[in-house]
């Protein structure tokens, strides 16, 4: 019987250093690199632009300030990943799981964002605009001054995730439950909550102009109160 061919090795890129060049010229112009391991590497500012990455993993890597628009990370894994002002708009990271990352002022413009995970992760400023984000998921998450307009987290459960300053206009929370988690201070126009469990979330101050927000979704006690204070009725 014919046994079935042995799966290749795993390409494993360790501990290589590179700044502001077009990164494939390290490899002589290699794009395809999925399934690789990449492992305590630095790449700042440099051009990825049209790599192949899907199913492949970083760990420990920084590649701060790096365009990676457009590729192709379906699958992939990052790990410990250091990616300040990263660039990746329009990239596809479908069913991606991003775990102890700082990717703070990090662009995902338009990128293809579903089903992926943020776990542990700092995306203070990051922009999410126009990105495709059905199922996206975050857990004990910083997202303040991030721009995530029209974000659907309906149905999801928002574990220790910080939204303060946030731009969330037109987010839908609709049946979602918040636990340990921050809206203060954040955008909150024509967002949607009805249904939500808010009871673990710290609202902040409310305006009479966002109140009407929070029609029909589960608020405590103490926040009811602090909701009537915000909008300038005197609670005894």
């Amino acid at each position: 019987m014919t046994r079935p061919p042995a799966p290749a090795p795993t390409r494993i890129v360790e501990n290589l250093v590179a700044e502001k060049i077009r990164l494939t010229t390290l490899f002589d112009g290699e794009t395809d690199f999925a399934g690789a391991r990449f492992a305590d590497c630095q790449f700042i500012d440099c051009d990825m632009k049209g790599l192949q990455l899907a199913e492949a993993s970083f760990e420990r890597c920084d590649v701060s300030g790096s365009d990676l628009r457009g590729v192709e990370a379906t699958g992939s894994r990052w790990n410990e990943v250091r990616a300040l002002k990263a660039v990746l708009s329009g990239a596809e990271l479908a069913d991606t799981h991003f775990g102890s990352c700082n990717m703070s002022n990090a662009e995902f413009v338009r990128a293809r964002l579903t089903n992926a995970r943020f776990e542990d992760c700092k995306l203070t400023g990051g922009d999410f605009q126009g990105a495709a984000a059905i199922g996206i998921a975050f857990r004990r998450t910083r997202l303040n001054g991030a721009m995530l307009r029209n974000l659907s987290l309906r149905k999801e459960r928002i574990d220790a995730v910080d939204f303060a300053d946030a731009d969330l206009a037109g987010a839908d929370f609709r049946d979602a439950v918040f636990l340990d988690s921050s809206l203060r201070s954040a955008s909150l126009r024509a967002a949607k909550f009805e249904g939500a469990d808010l009871r673990g979330c710290d609202l902040g101050a409310i305006s009479l102009a966002d109140a009407g927000l929070f029609r029909k979704a589960v608020i405590s006690k103490a926040q009811a109160t602090e909701l009537l204070k915000g909008i300038g009725l005197i609670v005894m």
